[in-house]
């Protein structure tokens, strides 16, 4: 959504973060050709200590002054909208964008930071263009900005747990032909469609699907809910956007009731469910508060925070 340009790096990768005024995670990633490491990682609930102020601590600890960092936003910073594209030149896109979805915003518009975040150039072939629209409050972002900068780490961009997510798939999965995935969360869940690096479609299921959801009485009537929401996602992704069937259906891990929950949506699903196992990938086990469980809080948010960190610039919009 924000881009900062020829700020040199001090040190060497990627600092991703994930910032709450409850929780701070931090994942500092170096790629090096084929080769990824996770060097540093850092997860903590704040209580009654400032973000900014712990942030700057923990980026001294590690020797992080001065690194290219990434934030990505939680799902309560901003909204997402699937929109018509304007037709419109490249200069006249945000422009045209902020207006055209300026009544379904929650603030007024002038308040807003809205950017694009454009879909690959075969989605929707033959039909209407689409672009998702992300807006967000200024003064929301401005703070964050604020509290990175005071920490010492240079600022690259701010991206949203969406484009995330499809780092993380990029690095981890292989969606050549296309893949389906699903970070199952209970304050809303969100389900990705990429082909190729590239997003397609994004949903976000705001049926909870917590850490005992397959415990709970209403488990069944609730996984009918996510599975329907899952089927209307690929079935738009084939009929409305001309798409080819996905090869796969991958949930993110979950703790101790991953694969339970991969064999129940198979179930419902009448289809084959895996796991991304990224945690073969990184040491995200045994983090402070988290039970030993990459698939707990600690776990989600730090994933996120990797996610971030694995960023490429690659000319697409951070949205």
């Amino acid at each position: 959504m924000l881009q900062w340009l020829g700020r040199k790096k001090r040190v060497e990768g990627t600092v991703g973060l994930s910032l709450t005024s409850q929780r701070l995670s931090l994942a500092h990633v170096v790629r090096q050709r084929e080769e990824t490491s996770l060097l540093a990682s850092h997860h903590e609930e704040l209580g009654d200590v400032g973000v900014a102020e712990r942030l700057a601590s923990v980026v001294a600890e590690h020797g992080l002054q001065g690194a290219s960092a990434n934030l990505v936003l939680t799902p309560n910073d901003y909204s997402i909208y699937l929109v018509e594209a304007p037709q419109v030149g490249d200069d006249e896109m945000a422009s045209a964008i902020r207006w055209k979805i300026k009544d379904l915003l929650d603030m007024p518009v002038e308040d807003a930071i809205i950017d694009v975040m454009r879909l690959p150039d075969n989605a929707f072939s033959g039909r209407k263009q689409m672009i998702y629209a992300v807006a967000s409050a200024r003064s929301r972002l401005e703070e964050r900005i604020a509290q990175i900068s005071m920490s010492g780490l240079e600022l690259n961009s701010i991206d949203i747990p969406e484009m995330v997510l499809r780092n993380v798939v990029r690095q981890f999965g292989d969606d050549t032909n296309g893949l389906a995935f699903i970070s199952l969360r209970e304050n809303g869940s969100t389900m990705n469609i990429t082909r190729q690096g590239q997003l397609y479609l994004t949903r976000r299921i705001n049926t909870s699907v917590g850490p005992d959801a397959l415990l709970e009485p209403d488990w069944e009537m609730r996984r009918d809910r996510v599975v329907l929401e899952i089927q209307r996602s690929l079935d738009y992704f084939e009929s409305q956007m001309g798409q080819n069937p996905v090869s796969q259906i991958m949930i993110a891990p979950r703790g101790q009731d991953t694969e339970s929950m991969m064999n129940s949506l198979a179930d419902a699903l009448a289809s084959p469910v895996g796991v991304l196992d990224y945690d073969s990938e990184l040491e995200l086990d045994g983090l402070p508060g988290d039970d030993g469980r990459s698939g707990g809080q600690a776990g989600r948010d730090l994933i996120m925070a990797v996610g971030a960190a694995l960023r490429v610039d690659d000319g697409e919009a951070s949205a």
